[in-house]
C-alpha cells in the first residue's frame, strides 16, 4: 500500500482506520471544533456526551448527541418508562468519500449493540430522557426476542392464542396438535402451522403411493403465513404456493401418535394439516419435495430443502432425448450417453454433449502436435444448465457465446480417441470437459473443453484459473528486452535471468528502474559494501492482469514504500550479483537501479530495513525493529516510577524481554486508570478483584512503529491481584514470574500498581478468573460453573431410565474445554428427514437433521445450532436389556472437538420400538474406503503419507485413554465434510475419524469372552487364537493392514477366501505380499513391524506417529535421509507408469472375501486341532 493511502490528508499521520480512511485525531477535533453549535443547557450532561464521543474507537461507533425534542414525532408511551417515536434527521454516521460525519436519510445503524443514540428534553415538563435504538416491543413494553427484525415473541404467541378461536379442525386431537406447534415458534422466521380448509388447495395431482399415505401436488391458494417486518404481523404473501399433500390413509379416526408418525416421516417443513372432505382421510401440507413425474423424493437436499431436481427423471429425460441427436458413430453416441446416464448426480454437475460443429464460431488454430490440432472458438449457445423454477435443462443467456478450447483428433480410431479423452480430464475438477464434436470436412473428432489452452502458444495456461502462459510471458518479457536497457551488459543479462525464472502469476518481475523513479530519499544505514535507504518508488511494481492477460502497473501500487540497497564501489563486483541472487530475496527483490551522480548501482527490493537504525527488521512483515523497541522503552524508564527500587527494576525486566511484535508491554499502571472494581475471591493475603482499564495495554502499531494504546482495548476487562505485603515483594516477585508476556498464554501480566489507600502492591493480569465461583477460567470457560448448572439442569430431564440417566450424567461431568460436547438424551420428535444409510450385525444408522441441534458455547453461555444433519445408530434389540457393551461403546466416542475419532452428542429413543439410538457426528465425505477406492490413481506418496498419518493420530487418542479398538479396519474409517464437494481429491485435506467403538473397551477391562468379531484379515493372529489376547498391539496389527490398503490400493488377502484356512495361515506368520517397486522400503518395514506375529515387538502409536510425521515434514520441505528420499522417488515414478485400473480391484477380489465384521469363531473352533506355530516363545 502506498504511503498516501494511509496517511491522513490533514494531520499528516497515519489514518486510524487505513481502510475507512478515518482517522481519530482528527474526527475528535472536528468535536471539539463543533461544541458551539449546541448545548443542552446543563453543563454535566453537556460533558457526558463530549466525554463519550471522546472515547470513539471506529468509524461505525455510535456518535452520542443532544437531540433537540422538537426532531421527535409521533412520541407514544409504551410503558412508565419507555417511549416510541420518529426521530426526524436519524443518527449520524461516517461517510467515506468526505471523510466526515453526516446525516443519512436512509440511516441504519449496527443492530447488534442496542446502541444509545443521545440524550434530549422535555421542554413542558424539563425531564431528561436517553435516546434509544428501537428494541422495544410497542405492544407489552418487553424487549423484542428478535431486534433486527422487530419480532416479539409473546406478542405473536399472545396473538396466536387469540386466534384459536376464529378456526377449528373439529377434531380436538387435531387442534391440539397445531396449538401445540405454533406455540412453540420461538423467531420470526418459524412456519406457523395452520388448519388449512380443503377448498384452499387447486390443480391436486397424485404423484406417488405407499401402505401408509399418498401424495399429490397442487397449489395452495393464499399460500401460508410470514411475518411482515414492516408491519410487524403476519400476512399471507401473493399466494398460490405450491405444496404437497401428504393424504394418511384409514385416518377417519385420527390419533395423536399417527399425526406425529406423518409429520416426522418427511421433510421440514410441514406447513399445517387439512381435510378431504369426502373420505375424511387427514392430509399433512407439506413443503413441495416429490417430482410431480414420477412421484420420487428430488434427489438432493440443501439445507434440509430438496432441490427441485430428480435424478430418474432426468436421466429418462436423457434417455428419451438420445434420438434427438447422433454422433453417426455407435461407440462415440454409447460413451456420451453413459457419461450423461452415469455420471450427473446433482443439478449443477455438466451434462456432456453431441454437439454439431456449425455451433462454433471464431474458430482459430492455436497448436499442432502430430495428429492433433488445438483451436480457440465461441460457442455460439453455451453450455446446458438446469433452471430449478422450470424444472428443465435449458441454455442460459448468459452462457452463450462462451469461449472454448477445441481439441481436433485427425483419426479414424475411434477408440483411441475415446482413450484420449481421460488425458484432459482434470484431477482436481469434473467440469472442465463440455463433450464432443466432428469437422464435417476434415471428419476430425473434437474434445471441446473449457479455455485452458494459450491463445499465442497453444499449450495449455500455466495456471488456468488467472489464464497465465509461462512460456508467453517470459516470451513476452524477452521481446521487451530491447525497450530498456542499464548500459551495462552484466546487470541487463542478470535482470533477464530473473526475469525468466518466474514460475507463477504473481511471482515479482524484477526490472531496471531509472533513478527518477525515486522520491524521499533517506539514508537509513552504512556498511563497507553498501548504503542502506528508504524511498519512495512513484510508480510501483508491475503486476499481471488477469483479464488483459499483461503485466501492468496499478494504481495501488503507485508510491509504494521500498528499500535501496547502494553499493559503495563503482565496479560490479561478485557481492553485488550473489546479494541480488540471495535466497532471502525471494519475492523481495523489485528491481536494479543506478545513482545518476555516484554511478553506483542499487538493488531496490521490499521494504525490510528499519529507518532509525538501518538494521534488517526483526519482523518485516509488521516493520518490527526489536533493538530500537527496546531503546525507545529504556529511554522511557524516565517517565515512570513506582517509587520502590525493585518495583521499578522488575518492570524494566519485564520490558526488556520483548522479543516479538505480539508481547505484553509490563506497565507501572497508575491505580486511578481501573474501574469498576469488584472482589471476586480471596486466598489468604491475596484479593483477587475484576476491573476495567481505561486506557488498556500497549499494542504494536506497525504503521506508525511505535507501541501505543489502540481503540480497540480502552476500557479493558482484567483482573487486579491485591497482596498485602507491604514492602516484603519478594513472594509477589515470585508469583508475577509466574505470568507471561506471551499473548497467546493464559496467564498474562499487564503490570503493576499500588492501592492508595492500603497501600497493597497490584498484579494486573489477563481475565482470567470466573466473576461468580472465583476460579481461572479456560479461555473465559469456568469449568466449574459449566458442571454446576448441568447437574442443577439435571432435574428438567429424563431417559426414563436410571441407568441411562446416570450415563449421561457421567459423560457431562467429562467436559474439560469449552468446545466440548454436551452429552445429552434427545427427544426422538427432534429429528426429522430420517434415512436409512447403513446396517450391520448390531445396528442400523439412519443420517437426520436435529430441529434444535447441539449445545455450543459461546461467551459465557452455550447456545445451539439448528437443523444440522447427524448420524443416528440405530441400537436393535437394546430397549430391555442395558448392557455394559453399549455403556462401554457411548464412553469409548468422543466428546473433544479435536480428536480424530467420531464425535458423540447424545442419547435418544425410538418410540414405537424403544430401541436406544446413540447420536454421533455425521461424515459427509462418507467412507474412507470409497474415496481412495474412487480417487487412488491421483493419489501421490505425500498424499498417502497425510492419510497415514490421520488414521494413526485417531488411533494414539483411544490408546491414550488405555483404551483398545477391537475392530480396526478401513471400513471403520469416515471422512469429515468435504471442504469443497465438487472436487475430488479434496477428502484429503478433511478429518478422518475413526468409527465404530462397539467393541471398544478399557485395556484393564477386556472380558475374557469367548466371542471374536471382526474382519479376518485385519485380525492379529494372538486374537484368532484367544479372544482375551485383545490388546493395544493387536490394534497395531490392524493399523498395519490398513496402511497396506492404503498403499497399494488392495484389500489385504483380497485374493483368497475368508475362510479356516486363511485364519491358520495368519496365525502361522503368512502376510500379504507386496511389490517392493510399489512401495518404499521404509514403509514396507513399519507394516512387517506392525504385523510382527509377537505383538510384544510392534511398535507403539506414539512411534508410528513420530515416524510416519518425520516422513511427512521431509516430504514437504527436504528429506534429510537421501535413501529414504530415493526409496519415495522410485515407488511414486513406479504409481505414474502403473496406474490401477478402475474396478480392478472389485474383479480380483475373491467371492468369498468379507471385509465387514462379522462372528469369527466358526473360522477359529479348530484351530487347537490344528498345527499353529508360536511366535511368542
Amino acid at each position: 500500500m502506498s504511503q498516501v493511502d494511509i496517511d491522513c490528508e490533514k494531520c499528516g499521520d497515519r489514518y486510524t482506520f487505513v481502510e475507512d480512511r478515518w482517522c481519530k485525531p482528527c474526527q475528535i477535533d472536528n468535536f471539539e471544533k463543533n461544541l458551539t453549535n449546541w448545548t443542552s443547557g446543563n453543563e454535566i450532561i453537556d460533558n457526558l456526551i463530549q466525554e463519550k464521543n471522546q472515547d470513539i474507537r471506529e468509524p461505525n461507533n455510535i456518535i452520542l448527541e443532544w437531540i433537540p425534542y422538537n426532531q421527535l414525532n409521533d412520541i407514544k408511551e409504551i410503558n412508565n418508562v419507555l417511549y416510541l417515536a420518529i426521530w426526524k434527521d436519524g443518527p449520524l454516521y461516517y461517510c467515506h468519500h468526505k471523510k466526515e460525519y453526516v446525516k443519512s436519510y436512509f440511516w441504519s445503524s449496527s443492530l447488534d449493540n442496542f446502541p444509545i443514540y443521545g440524550i434530549s428534553q422535555n421542554p413542558n415538563t424539563k425531564e431528561y430522557f436517553m435516546v434509544f435504538q428501537d428494541d422495544h416491543c410497542e405492544k407489552c413494553g418487553k424487549k423484542y426476542t428478535n431486534v433486527k427484525y422487530k419480532w416479539c415473541e409473546s406478542c405473536q404467541i399472545n396473538y396466536i392464542e387469540k386466534g384459536f378461536i376464529n378456526w377449528t379442525s373439529g377434531n380436538e386431537i387435531v387442534d391440539n396438535f397445531i396449538q401445540e406447534f405454533q406455540l412453540k415458534i420461538n423467531d420470526y422466521k418459524d412456519i406457523i402451522i395452520e388448519w388449512i380448509p380443503y377448498d384452499q388447495f387447486d390443480n391436486i395431482k397424485e404423484i406417488r403411493k405407499d401402505g401408509f399415505s399418498t401424495i399429490y401436488s397442487t397449489i395452495w391458494k393464499d399460500g401460508p403465513l410470514y411475518y411482515c417486518l414492516y408491519k410487524k404481523e403476519y400476512k399471507r404473501k401473493l399466494g398460490k404456493k405450491q405444496v404437497a399433500l401428504k393424504y394418511i390413509h384409514n385416518s377417519q379416526n385420527i390419533t395423536n401418535e399417527l399425526l406425529v408418525k406423518g409429520r416426522n416421516s418427511n421433510a421440514l417443513p410441514i406447513y399445517g394439516i387439512s381435510q378431504n372432505p369426502d373420505t375424511k382421510d387427514y392430509i399433512i401440507v407439506i413443503h413441495d419435495e416429490y417430482c410431480e413425474k414420477c412421484g420420487e423424493e428430488y434427489t438432493n437436499s440443501i439445507h434440509g430443502w430438496r432441490e427441485t431436481w430428480c435424478k430418474p427423471c432426468q436421466i429418462d429425460y436423457f434417455e428419451k432425448n438420445f434420438i434427438n441427436w447422433t454422433s453417426g458413430n455407435e461407440k462415440v453416441d454409447n460413451f456420451i450417453q453413459d457419461r450423461q446416464l452415469n455420471h450427473v448426480n446433482k443439478s449443477y454437475d455438466p451434462i456432456f454433449e453431441w454437439i454439431s460443429y456449425e455451433q462454433f464460431d471464431n474458430i482459430k488454430e492455436i497448436g499442432k502436435n502430430g495428429i492433433i490440432t488445438i483451436c480457440t472458438a465461441i460457442w455460439k449457445s453455451g453450455p446446458l444448465k438446469y433452471d430449478i423454477n422450470k424444472k428443465i435443462y435449458k441454455r442460459d443467456f448468459i452462457n452463450q457465446n462462451k469461449k472454448v478450447t477445441l481439441i481436433c483428433y485427425n483419426t479414424q480410431d475411434i477408440t483411441e480417441f475415446l482413450n484420449k479423452y481421460k488425458e484432459y480430464l482434470k484431477p482436481y475438477r469434473i467440469d472442465n470437459i463440455y463433450g464432443f464434436s466432428q469437422n464435417p470436412d476434415t471428419k476430425d473428432y473434437i474434445i471441446f473443453l473449457q479455455d485452458e489452452y494459450c491463445e499465442n502458444c497453444g499449450k495449455e495456461y500455466t495456471n488456468t484459473f488467472y489464464k497465465w502462459c509461462k512460456p508467453c510471458q517470459i516470451s513476452n518479457l524477452k521481446k521487451n528486452f530491447t525497450n530498456w536497457t542499464s548500459k551495462n551488459e552484466k546487470i541487463d543479462k542478470f535482470i533477464q535471468e530473473m526475469q525468466s525464472k518466474i514460475d507463477c502469476s504473481y511471482n515479482i518481475i524484477v526490472e531496471w528502474i531509472p533513478y527518477e523513479q525515486f522520491d524521499n530519499i533517506k539514508e537509513i544505514g552504512k556498511n563497507d559494501l553498501f548504503t542502506i535507504y528508504s524511498a519512495i518508488w512513484k510508480n510501483g511494481q508491475l503486476n499481471y492482469d488477469e483479464n488483459e492477460r499483461i503485466y501492468k502497473r496499478n494504481l495501488k501500487n503507485q508510491n509504494e514504500i521500498v528499500t535501496l540497497k547502494l553499493f559503495n564501489s563503482l565496479n560490479i563486483t561478485e557481492e553485488f550479483f550473489n546479494e541480488g541472487n540471495n535466497s532471502e530475496y525471494k519475492d523481495e527483490i523489485y528491481g536494479v537501479s543506478q545513482n545518476p551522480n555516484t554511478k553506483n548501482y542499487i538493488i531496490v527490493i521490499q521494504e525490510k530495513y528499519c529507518e532509525n537504525c538501518g538494521k534488517e527488521y526483526t519482523y518485516t512483515f509488521c516493520k518490527l525493529c526489536e533493538p530500537c523497541q527496546i531503546s525507545n522503552l529504556k529511554k522511557n524508564f524516565t517517565n515512570w516510577t513506582s517509587k520502590n527500587e525493585k518495583i521499578d527494576k522488575f518492570i524494566q525486566g519485564m520490558q526488556l524481554k520483548v522479543n516479538f511484535y505480539c508481547n505484553i508491554i509490563v506497565e507501572w499502571i497508575p491505580y486511578e486508570q481501573f474501574n469498576n472494581i469488584k472482589k471476586i475471591n480471596k486466598d489468604g493475603s491475596i484479593t483477587i478483584c475484576s476491573a476495567i482499564w481505561k486506557n488498556g495495554q500497549l499494542n504494536y502499531d506497525k504503521y506508525k512503529k511505535i507501541y501505543q494504546r489502540h481503540l480497540i482495548n480502552k476500557n479493558q476487562k482484567i483482573n487486579l491481584k491485591f497482596y498485602n505485603l507491604q514492602d516484603n515483594v519478594d513472594e509477589f516477585f515470585n508469583e508475577a514470574n509466574e505470568y507471561s508476556i506471551e499473548y497467546n498464554n493464559n496467564k498474562i501480566i499487564y503490570g503493576i500498581s499500588q492501592s492508595p489507600d492500603t497501600k497493597d502492591y497490584i498484579m494486573v493480569i489477563g481475565n482470567i478468573y470466573c466473576e461468580k465461583c472465583g476460579k481461572i477460567l479456560h479461555y473465559t470457560w469456568c469449568k466449574s460453573c459449566q458442571l454446576d448448572y448441568l447437574k442443577k439442569n439435571s432435574i428438567n430431564w429424563t431417559s426414563g431410565n436410571k441407568k441411562i440417566d446416570e450415563l449421561i450424567q457421567e459423560m457431562q461431568l467429562k467436559i474439560n474445554d469449552n468446545s466440548d460436547t454436551i452429552f445429552e438424551w434427545v427427544p426422538y420428535n427432534q429429528f426429522n428427514n430420517i434415512e436409512k444409510i447403513g446396517k450391520g450385525g448390531f445396528s442400523t444408522v439412519y443420517s437426520a437433521i436435529w430441529k434444535d441441534g447441539p449445545l455450543s458455547y459461546h461467551e459465557k453461555f452455550r447456545r445451539r445450532k439448528g437443523n444440522r444433519k447427524f448420524a443416528l445408530k440405530y441400537l436393535l434389540n437394546s430397549s430391555q436389556n442395558i448392557t455394559d457393551e453399549f455403556l462401554n461403546e457411548i464412553r469409548a466416542y468422543s466428546l473433544n472437538n479435536y480428536e480424530n475419532i467420531t464425535r458423540i452428542y447424545g442419547l435418544s429413543q425410538n418410540p414405537d420400538t424403544k430401541d436406544y439410538i446413540i447420536v454421533l457426528g455425521f461424515a459427509n465425505g462418507g467412507s474412507l474406503y470409497y474415496q481412495l477406492n474412487k480417487n487412488y490413481n491421483k493419489l501421490d506418496w505425500i498424499s498417502k503419507l497425510r492419510i497415514t498419518l490421520k488414521i494413526i493420530k485417531g488411533l494414539e487418542n483411544i490408546h491414550q485413554k488405555q483404551m483398545v479398538h477391537r475392530d480396526f479396519h478401513v471400513g471403520n474409517l469416515l471422512i469429515g465434510n468435504l471442504l469443497v464437494e465438487n472436487e475430488t481429491m479434496n477428502f484429503l485435506y478433511s478429518r478422518i475419524f475413526i468409527s465404530d467403538m462397539g467393541l471398544c473397551g478399557e485395556v484393564s477391562n477386556i472380558k475374557d469372552e469367548s466371542k471374536i468379531y471382526g474382519v479376518i484379515p485385519y485380525v492379529a493372529p494372538e486374537v484368532l487364537k484367544s479372544s482375551k489376547s485383545y490388546t493395544q498391539a493387536a490394534d497395531i496389527y490392524s493399523l498395519g493392514m490398513v496402511m497396506y490398503f492404503i498403499a497399494t490400493g488392495k484389500q489385504p488377502f483380497a485374493n483368497c477366501a475368508h475362510d479356516e484356512f486363511l485364519v491358520l495361515n495368519i496365525c502361522n506368520g503368512i502376510r500379504p505380499e507386496i511389490n517392493e517397486s510399489e512401495v518404499p522400503k521404509i514403509y514396507i518395514d513399519i507394516m512387517k513391524k506392525c504385523w510382527d506375529s509377537n505383538p510384544n515387538n510392534r511398535p507403539s502409536a506414539i512411534d508410528l506417529e513420530k515416524l510416519i510425521s518425520s516422513f511427512y515434514s521431509d516430504f514437504k520441505v527436504v528429506f534429510k535421509d537421501k535413501e529414504v528420499e530415493k526409496q519415495f522417488k522410485k515407488a511414486e515414478e513406479y504409481r505414474k507408469a502403473n496406474p490401477l485400473s478402475i474396478g480392478s480391484n472389485q474383479s480380483t477380489t475373491h467371492p468369498e472375501a468379507y471385509y465387514t465384521s462379522r462372528l469369527l469363531n466358526p473360522f477359529t473352533k479348530n484351530l487347537y486341532s490344528m498345527e499353529v506355530i508360536d511366535f511368542t516363545k
